[in-house]
C-alpha cells in the first residue's frame, strides 16, 4: 500500500489563529506536522463578529480536530532553528 500523501494530518498537533479581516475576526486552524514541523496547513474556517465568539469557536474547533484533544501531540519545542539575536 502506498502511503498517502496527508497521512502527517492524523498525527499533527493543531492550533488555532483569529485574525482581524474587514471588521470581523476570522478563525483559522493551523496543523503543523509533529516529525516535520516546517510541513503546515492552514485552513480558514469562519469568521465572527467580536474576536470572544472567535476565540471560542476556535479553541473548540482545535479540540474537535486534534486526534488527542488532551492536547498532547506538540511539535519539538527545538524543532525550529530561531535565533533570537
Amino acid at each position: 500500500m502506498a502511503k498517502q500523501e496527508n497521512d502527517w494530518l492524523l498525527d499533527a498537533e493543531v492550533q488555532y489563529k483569529v485574525t482581524p479581516v474587514k471588521g470581523r475576526w476570522e478563525v483559522s486552524l493551523i496543523f503543523i506536522n509533529t516529525k516535520d514541523p516546517n510541513q503546515v496547513l492552514i485552513q480558514t474556517i469562519g469568521d465572527y463578529r467580536t474576536e470572544r465568539l472567535a476565540e471560542i469557536y476556535g479553541r473548540s474547533m482545535q479540540q474537535t480536530a486534534a486526534k488527542d484533544p488532551r492536547g498532547n501531540q506538540k511539535v519539538d519545542k527545538d524543532a525550529y532553528d530561531i535565533n533570537n539575536n
